[in-house]
Formats: C-alpha cells, structure tokens, sequence
C-alpha cells in the first residue's frame, strides 16, 4: 500500500464532494414540487400553563409554577396566584392547561449548525450506519456489521427503479475493525461481493471514502474517458488504483458526482422541498423550535430562500457572527488562554455524539486524545459551549446530545471495558444543567440571537417533555416531547 492516498481523516459537509454535487444540481432547473408545510403546536391565545415551567438552566436552574401565553408571547410568570391574579385584574377568558405529575415545560431546543439542503439531498439516499434507514434510532443498534449492511443493501436494491444507482451515506466503517484501513477493505470487498446488479456507491460517517462495485466504476470511468483531463491511461489501471485504496478517496469523490444518472439527480432535486419538509417535521417532534442553517453554497441558499416562502414550521435562522468554527480539540487549550474572559468571538458547537461513537477509535489512535473535546475545560477558558445533533450522520436530537455531554460514554467499545474505563475524560462531564443549556441559550448565543430562555414579553417558544430532565434517575434521551410551540 507505499505511495498510495489515504481518506483524510475527517469527513463533513463542508468537503468538496458535496460543493460538487449541489454545482451539479445547480445546472437543473429549479422546478421544486410544492409542500404543505406542517403547522407547529400552536399556544391559543391567552392561554395558561400550570405545573412545573423551566425558565432557564443556567448558571442558575430557575422555575415557576405558571405561565400565561397569549399572542405567541410570554406574558407573565410566576406562582399560580400571580397568574391567577393577573387574569383577574385584566378580566380575561383564558384557557388552562395542567401538565402531567411528572412533565414540565422548557425553553425549546436550538439546533445550532445545520447543512439543511445537503441534509434533505442525503434523506433521497439510504443511511447505512447503525441508526437505522431513517437515522432515527437513539443507540446504537446491537448487529451492526458487514452482515448487516450486506442485507441491508440487498434489501434496499428491491426498492430501486431499474436505472437508478443505489447511493448510501454514513457507514460507520470505524465501528467494524481494530484496524479502520482492515474495516475499509473489508466494506471494499463486500460492496464487490453482494449480488446486485446496478452501480452502488456508499459513503463513509467518517472518512472521505466512497465504496464502490464495478459498475460504479465503468459509470465513472467512461465519465473520465470523455473528460480532457483523464489521469489514467487504461480502464485496468483505474480499476487497480481503486481496488488497491479500497475505493474514492478525497477528491476522487467528484469523479462519483459527474457520474451520477441525471434523471436520478433531478427528481431528487424535486422532491427537495418534500424532504425538507420532512426533517423539520422530525426536528419538531425532537423539541427544536429553531435550527440554524449554516448552508453556504449559493444553490443551497436560493433552495432555502425558495423553501422559507413556504412558512415552515419551525425558525429557521442564520448565524448572526463568524464564530469559531474549528476542531474541538485539545490543541486550542494551550495554557496561554488559561485566563481567557468570555467574548463575542469565543463560540463552539461540539457535535459530542462523535465521543460515544468514536471515541474507541480515538483511544486507539496515537493523536486520539486531541479529539475527545474537553467541554467543561473550554467553558473554563472562556468559550461559549453548545452541542449540536451531528445530523444526518447521526441522529437529529438535541436530547442524546445533552445526554452525551453529560456521560461522554462510549457507546462503542469492547465487552471487556468496563463502566468506568469507557468514560473519556469523566473530568470534562457537563452537569445537567449545564448540558441542557448547551442546548437553549448557549446554542442561541452561538448563533447571536437572544433565544433559549422564557422570559415575560418574549416569543413564546418552549418544548413540553413527558418528564423532568434534572430528576435524579431521568435519561434525556428516553425523554418523550409531548408538545413543540416554535412561534415566530
């Protein structure tokens, strides 16, 4: 293997595989299928909420009893007795709503960094990580391996119009193998080996490789052959380079976006709002009353300006500052900034599910310590600390997010670790509070809006969650949302 590529190390989003595929899109017409957006829970106007009400997380916990909603607004909080005497005093019909034994309401959840358009291009593709199809399971499925994904494939084939190219995304190649370049030949080969009859081309979670079979590559090739700039002299040179670096890598992978079958592109360029759509329907069912989009690409932002006519369901927002947008690593805590004082430009969002899943992999990496993103050190320093989902990678659920912060549990690791050995870092472990507020206000804060909070004479944006996230035996991610008001 001396002197061949290897896949960079990290794979997201922001890599050029997906600048190319929306410069491709980019070359259809934008003739999208409309959409009935779902309309968010809605508070009645004037209307009261009694029981146990969140109205911050921190640096303080702060509760009351009851809230009065009226106009999509917070118009006052307090003890029922303040509530009640202030509808008196006005003279108002107001309706009341009495939570559960157990539930509460909080402020709504904040989705900071979200690729929307790329996201709901990728629901068109299959997830073949261990989240299911749908990416929608909390915890790692129990028989994720190659026998899985090979029944998965074979299953998904059936589905498929007979021209269309089976395309797939995020294969946690890292969870298969000790060794990642072991688990990547051993994917490599088993894409070669599962009988379908039709090009197949599946990206991994981690790693700027895609997984190939033969008829992927003569799609690709005789893409290269009509290509000015076609680096390989013969089709078995080509065959060998991919066979012997277990697929595309890097760059390469913009060989796979020429390739694609154009009719495939452009219905799922039409059905773009439909999934769309769709994912913010799943964000308002996972308590998110907003998302920030950081979608860059000038395509994905006219989709977006397009789609936001439609009024969505939830907020939509774009980032106010160019906050700092780099590896959570321990490499940006030199001892310099010990004495760091909060400021506007000290914002990170830690997509924390990566310590779960990955952290095994990173623990046997020999720069594996750099990645295992110190939360409570960083918030020490000065920075601004909020978690994001990691979607459509990982699951979209601010609440196992929260829950990661919180554990930094392996949720991947040998039977032979024990509890205490699969907590990285236990020392870096947020509180409750404080993880709950990495999802409210410090997600707001990242993306400079003064959101995440209920506070009388602000919009009324809050979650209703079957029970009490700060109780003693409460796990967030086993939390179900009963009710999402995202009010404009």
């Amino acid at each position: 293997m001396e002197g061949l590529s290897k896949p960079s190390a990290r794979f997201s989003l922001n890599h050029i595989f997906f600048d190319s595929l929306l410069d491709r899109l980019s070359e259809f017409s934008l003739a999208l299928e409309p959409v009935r957006s779902q309309r968010p829970s809605i508070a009645p106007n004037n209307q009261v909420f009694l029981g146990k009400i969140y109205t911050q997380f921190y640096p303080t916990v702060e509760t009351v009893e009851a809230m009065l909603v009226s106009n999509n607004k917070v118009v006052i909080l307090g003890s029922h007795h303040d509530v009640q005497r202030y509808v008196a005093r006005l003279d108002i019909n107001v309706r009341y709503q009495y939570l559960g034994e157990e539930q509460v309401l909080c402020p709504g959840f904040i989705e900071p960094n979200m690729n929307l358009v790329i996201s709901a291009m990728l629901q068109q593709w299959s997830h073949i990580g261990p989240f299911g199809f749908d990416c929608g399971w909390q915890k790692l499925m129990p028989n994720y391996g190659l026998n899985y994904i090979a029944r998965a494939l074979l299953y998904l084939d059936k589905g498929l119009k007979p021209k269309d190219w089976l395309l797939g995304y995020g294969l946690y190649s890292v969870l298969l193998d000790e060794s990642a370049q072991t688990s990547q030949h051993n994917v490599y080969e088993l894409i070669q080996q599962v009988c379908i009859d039709r090009p197949v081309a599946i990206l991994d979670a981690t790693s700027a490789i895609a997984y190939v079979n033969d008829s992927a590559l003569e799609a690709i090739y005789a893409y290269l052959e009509n290509h000015a700039a076609n680096p390989f002299s013969s089709k078995a040179i080509f065959f060998d380079l991919v066979r012997r670096q277990n697929g595309l890598l890097n760059e390469q992978l913009v060989w796979l976006v020429e390739a694609l079958p154009e009719d495939q592109l452009r219905r799922q360029l039409m059905n773009m709002f439909a999934q769309i759509d769709s994912l913010i329907e799943r964000a308002r069912s996972s308590g998110i009353t907003h998302i920030g989009t950081i979608d860059s690409h000038p395509f994905a932002r006219k989709v977006l300006t397009q789609y936001q006519q439609t009024n969505p369901a939830i907020n939509l927002v774009e980032p106010k500052h160019s906050w700092l947008q780099e590896l959570n690593s321990l490499a940006c805590l030199s001892t310099h900034h010990q004495a760091v004082q909060p400021a506007a430009n000290r914002s990170i969002a830690i997509n924390i599910g990566e310590v779960g899943y990955c952290g095994y992999d990173w623990v046997k990496s020999y720069h594996g310590q750099s990645m295992l993103q110190p939360c409570q050190q960083l918030m020490e320093q000065g920075y601004n600390v909020c978690l994001q989902s990691g979607f459509p990678v990982l699951p979209l659920s601010p609440l196992r997010a929260a829950e990661q912060a919180c554990s930094r549990m392996m949720e991947y690791a040998p039977g032979c670790y024990t509890r205490d050995e699969r907590v990285l870092l236990p020392d870096q472990c947020l509180s409750k509070p404080q993880s709950l507020n990495a999802i409210t206000k410090a997600a707001a804060d990242h993306l400079g809006f003064n959101l995440g909070i209920l506070k009388e004479g602000d919009t009324a944006n809050f979650v209703h969650l079957s029970a009490d996230p700060l109780a003693k035996s409460s796990n967030f991610r086993e939390l179900a949302v009963v009710a999402c008001y995202a009010h404009q």
